[in-house]
């Protein structure tokens, strides 16, 4: 009896890693396929742009400047930047490229991105006169035909969407291995799931929401991620978010080491915090009501503890290795007898994802970089440490300095 007890603590985690690895593999298999695009609709759609910007004189030009040369008519968007407590030359610099300022400082106004967003919103919508939202970052760049995709999934219903990530600067062997990320996650991950109905991944630029989702749900003050908070609150009340593959902005990639570790420390503890608020009811609503969309959020969700967990239960799978451990058991099924031969047999599963490169016809040294991933893995443990222990009030702001302009990366 006593025996039983470690030996059933060990398998059930065992058995949902398990069964959570074959179903985002399942869910892969959807992208060797393209999906279908939405049926092409005349502008008519006014669109409040929001950039929220902190300090960011280096890049906010190049960034207007995409949102100016936006393929939809001039008059059916307007462009904020949301200065929050800036002391260089931001707001000038965006005004000149062509925006609206709307200065988020001053007495009773505390800096974060959050708050900046959810005053400035408050603020457009009490004005009226937009259908939609969409948000970018200060450090991203917009394709020129992005508002014109929106358009056309908003006209099929959709309100809430994400469009393609790329990224903007592959100056250097990191931000090459980060590049080619988004590409394998974008045809293996966001693609699969917008075709079968689930929910994209939000990624804090390149966002649109109507006017409605907007007003409703407005953005979290105190958290740290506010996009992946957003995205868990949306599934868990019931809103779907569309992902759109012709609807594409290019983010910056750290350039450092330093920057990347930086950066995902904020997003490790920024996760931390999401799962902690929506996790439960997300698997609640997933039960109660038979919601995919809700269960692969879960999982998703789950995936935040996994460095926590992969660590306790080699552990238990020791202590109990002359009993049953689902692992240890499929381990020895596999075909053949030596090391050598069960590393072949993986060999395919580590290639697979790669496919995406060549399926997206990505430049060649994306491809090399993508077999490197694994070198970043070393940086998982410190990462998910220090967003247990990083400080709530600490921000962690990444320096952006990649000065590329949309005609960089666009005919």
């Amino acid at each position: 009896m006593f025996k039983a007890i470690p030996v059933a603590i060990s398998n059930l985690p065992q058995v949902l890693l398990f069964l959570a690895g074959i179903f985002y593999l399942l869910l892969s298999l959807r992208g060797f396929w393209t999906g279908r695009k939405p049926s092409r609709t005349a502008p008519c759609r006014r669109f409040a742009l929001l950039m929220p910007a902190y300090n960011e004189e280096a890049v906010i030009g190049f960034a207007v400047e995409s949102l100016t040369k936006l393929k939809y008519p001039r008059e059916l968007f307007k462009i904020f930047v949301v200065a929050d407590h800036c002391t260089d030359d931001t707001k000038s610099i965006a005004a000149a490229a062509g925006a609206t300022v709307l200065d988020h400082s001053g007495p009773g106004l505390k800096a974060g991105k959050g708050r900046a967003l959810k005053w400035a919103v408050a603020q457009i919508l009490e004005a009226g006169g937009f259908d939609a939202f969409c948000y970018f970052d200060a450090d991203s760049l917009a394709h020129p035909d992005f508002l014109e995709a929106a358009n056309n999934h908003l006209a099929e219903g959709v309100q809430a969407l994400q469009g393609r990530q790329l990224a903007k600067n592959t100056n250097n062997l990191l931000t090459r291995i980060l590049a080619s990320g988004h590409v394998v996650s974008n045809r293996f991950f966001q693609l699969p799931k917008q075709a079968l109905g689930l929910s994209a991944t939000l990624h804090g630029k390149g966002m649109c929401f109507t006017a409605l989702i907007a007003r409703h749900f407005p953005w979290d003050e105190t958290c740290l991620t506010e996009d992946i908070e957003m995205q868990m609150r949306l599934i868990r009340h019931g809103v779907r978010i569309g992902w759109a593959r012709d609807a594409v902005v290019y983010d910056e990639e750290p350039e450092t080491i330093r920057q990347y570790v930086r950066r995902n420390i904020r997003w490790t503890s920024g996760s931390l915090d999401t799962t902690r608020r929506h996790l439960w009811a997300l698997c609640s609503r997933a039960f109660r009501l038979g919601d995919l969309k809700a269960m692969e959020a879960a999982i998703y969700c789950a995936q935040t503890y996994r460095l926590a967990i992969i660590p306790l239960l080699a552990a238990v799978i020791w202590l109990t290795r002359d009993s049953f451990n689902l692992f240890i058991w499929l381990y020895y099924r596999m075909p053949g007898d030596t090391y050598l031969m069960k590393a072949l047999v993986m060999l395919p599963l580590s290639l697979y994802p790669a496919a995406a490169i060549l399926m997206e016809r990505a430049s060649p040294d994306l491809m090399f970089a993508y077999l490197l991933q694994p070198l970043l893995g070393v940086f998982r443990v410190p990462v998910f440490i220090g967003g247990i222990f990083r400080g709530r009030e600490f921000w962690g702001r990444t320096e952006h300095t990649s000065r590329v302009a949309i005609a960089d990366l666009v005919d």
